[in-house]
């Protein structure tokens, strides 16, 4: 009995695990815009058969977007002279596009099998920019920035909007 447990247990744990690798065909990298995006992982995505990818894989848009939080203190002087200080939490996003090319699989030429990404075209600022130190703070505040910390960033791969990694 505690034989067959142990297959059990050892075949659930291979199929975990191939079922867990059979859609991680992406690979990215983030300061250049390269990488690779396997067909599986698209169809995941966006909830797609295989023929549904077949048909609308030439109007997939590739994107990879960036948050970042700072922490942003400003300092002024009061009317009756005395000194201000206030730290706000800046949010800035960031949204670059990325040219790709289908991948069709060696076997047949009509199949896809993925998607090379092959570089950033293009970046939008979708929040504006940070402020640097010694600059005023947005808004004609009359607020000098003193300080600018990163405290937290979050980035990710998406398809047509939808996340993929």
């Amino acid at each position: 009995m505690k034989k067959i447990l142990s297959g059990l247990a050892a075949g659930a744990l291979a199929m975990g695990l191939l079922a867990g690798s059979a859609f991680a065909a992406v690979t990215f990298d983030p300061a250049t815009g390269a990488g690779y995006v396997g067909k599986g992982d698209v169809q995941t995505a966006m909830g797609w058969n295989n023929a549904d990818l077949q048909k609308n894989a030439g109007d997939l848009v590739f994107t990879y977007k960036t948050k970042e939080v700072y922490a942003i203190t400003v300092t002024w002087t009061t009317g009756d002279g005395k000194r201000g200080e206030k730290t706000h939490d800046v949010e800035h996003e960031r949204i670059s596009s990325i040219n790709a090319t289908i991948d069709f699989s060696p076997k047949s030429n009509k199949q896809i099998s993925g998607f090379n990404l092959k570089y950033f075209t293009d970046e939008k600022e979708v929040t504006g920019k940070i402020p640097q130190v010694g600059e005023e703070f947005p808004g004609q505040s009359g607020h000098i920035v003193s300080s600018v910390d990163l405290v937290s960033s979050t980035s990710g791969l998406y398809v047509n909007g939808v996340q993929i990694q």
